[in-house]
């Protein structure tokens, strides 16, 4: 294997290991988490070493690029390491090596003086046991900062017998000569070692991209965790709070690189990733502005695919004011894509053809004018499920015609029924539960053509009722306005329509309205 070269195993004794700390050529990188080891922990850890046993390997990364921010080990303050001099950021094991540079040194200057009491470890030669130094007896015990001090050790041993000083002159060669497994990765880009990074990872937490990407761009200025979180909360204050990091970064990829795959940012420049999260930032806020303003959506899960934000983004990102054609366009292609199911088949090429399309839209071409619909009668015939992909299409398309509430004539408050998943906001047309008393079964009555907008109050005041029974307390005047917000078929809110025949007309009027969006733009 041609990159085998690139993996370097190693058993270093752990004395060596510490003194690279020591030294400065090993750092934890920031995008690792904080240390989470418990007390137990910790002392299972010594006692293992001391008996021997495997206590799992170190996984380093060797570069010469370092990170700008970086944790030091346990908070103790470590020397900066020279310009062009390899370090070793630690990948996996920063718990264990993080507990073992702490036990033999926590009398070390540190900014976090709490953990560094915690790591104020004796070991009771007596009974071959390690505890804290608080509940041992400083007469029947030794600190482990010591036992790896020849100088410090010696004037130590003299207080014991000779029996107990045997004992930990044995606790001193074995910890000075445990070897540690480490395995060493060196000329590895940025997206492999984030990919090794996830596949080993033995907390059982991925890597999150985000972090890493942080760790890349850090300076005093910027923090890209900052940037991200306070995008979210923007966003989570506009009812997009669903609109999550993952998604923010596949938009910041389709900004940077025209691609989907946040995991490719790593391999970009931190100047141009800055420059991106600049962009993507308006670009963003922009996209909602046009899914609220244009589109009536209130909440990224009715978007029939989430992904349909990222070449939104990609649009504003270069064009922050479309003129009138372009969103036209826009809205051309969103219905496109939502009732064509563009996006359904999991692949991403047709995301990054679409990624590419938004450039040329933004500069002035016009590469969705030759989409056409096609869109049939059937499509509306499948299952009512509120998450599927055609129904949250054929509920956006409704709010673009101002559904009003059957008895009360009221507007729907597309803001209370589109901010979140409301089954309460949506009613069937002819209720589930009498259809059932007509012999008519649940997956003939639970499909998209049977459903429709209904303000919390008038579902309740309907519930089960016959179409006969609830329809002719319609006011009759309004009906064809209703009918009209609605998509019914005209003369359908009389209530003697059979259901096979509401259906057939209400799924091809629903089709209609859907190819027109997708040709024109126009409700």
């Amino acid at each position: 294997m041609a990159t085998t070269h690139k993996i370097i195993p190693a058993n270093p004794r752990l004395s060596s290991l510490l003194s690279d700390v020591t030294r400065g050529n090993i750092k934890i990188p920031v995008f690792q988490r904080e240390y989470v080891w418990d007390d137990e922990q910790i002392m299972s850890l010594l006692d293992s070493i001391y008996q021997g046993y495997p206590v799992g390997s170190l996984l380093l990364w060797s570069t010469k690029e370092p990170l700008d921010h970086e944790r030091n080990v346990g908070g103790f303050a470590l020397p900066e390491t020279p310009e062009d001099f390899p370090v070793n950021y630690v990948l996996d094991g920063q718990q264990r090596l993080t507990t073992l540079f702490g036990v033999f040194n926590s009398d070390m200057k540190t900014s976090n003086a709490e953990l560094a009491d915690r790591f104020n470890v004796c070991f009771v030669p007596e009974t071959e046991e390690f505890v804290h130094y608080e509940v041992a007896d400083p007469a029947k015990s030794i600190n482990l900062r010591v036992i790896l001090d020849t100088t410090k050790l010696l004037p130590e041993l003299q207080r014991f017998d000779k029996d107990m000083a045997t004992r930990i002159a044995t606790l001193t060669e074995r910890f000075k000569d445990y070897e540690f497994p480490v395995v060493t990765i060196k000329d590895r880009t940025n997206q492999e070692v984030c990919r090794v990074f996830q596949r080993i990872n033995s907390s059982g937490t991925s890597l999150s991209t985000l972090e890493l990407l942080a760790a890349w761009t850090w300076s005093d200025q910027f923090d890209l965790r900052n940037e991200i979180e306070t995008v979210l909360e923007a966003l989570s204050d506009k009812g997009y709070e669903q609109l999550d990091e993952a998604l923010l970064l596949r938009s910041l990829a389709g900004v940077v690189l025209d691609r989907i795959e946040a995991d490719e940012l790593v391999d970009v420049s931190p100047d141009r990733l800055i420059q991106g999260m600049q962009k993507l930032k308006q670009a963003i806020y922009a996209t909602v502005d046009f899914l609220e303003k244009e589109l009536r959506i209130r909440n990224i899960v009715f978007v029939p695919f989430p992904i349909m934000v990222v070449p939104l983004v990609k649009f504003f990102s270069i064009n922050l004011k479309p003129n009138v054609a372009q969103m036209t366009s826009l809205k051309r292609w969103f219905w496109f894509v939502a009732f064509t199911q563009r996006y359904k088949a999991g692949t991403n090429i047709a995301v990054v053809e679409d990624l590419k399309a938004m450039v040329e839209l933004a500069n002035g071409n016009a590469p969705f004018d030759g989409i056409k619909g096609g869109i049939e009668a059937a499509l509306f015939k499948r299952a009512w499920r509120i998450n599927s992909t055609i129904a949250k299409a054929t509920i956006c398309m409704l709010a673009q015609h101002s559904p009003r509430s059957f008895l009360s004539n009221n507007l729907v408050d597309l803001s209370s029924a589109m901010s979140a998943y409301n089954s309460r906001e949506f009613h069937h047309v002819y209720p589930k539960a009498w259809l059932a008393t007509q012999g008519i079964g649940f997956h003939e009555s639970n499909i998209i053509a049977n459903v429709c907008f209904l303000s919390q109050a008038d579902n309740r005041a309907i519930s089960d009722q016959a179409p006969a029974i609830y329809m002719p307390k319609i006011d009759s005047a309004l009906k064809p306005a209703i009918a009209t917000a609605a998509l019914l078929p005209p003369g359908s809110l009389n209530g003697s329509w059979p259901y096979n025949d509401f259906i057939a007309d209400r799924a091809g009027l629903l089709a209609q309205a859907a190819n027109k969006l997708i040709e024109t733009a126009i409700a």
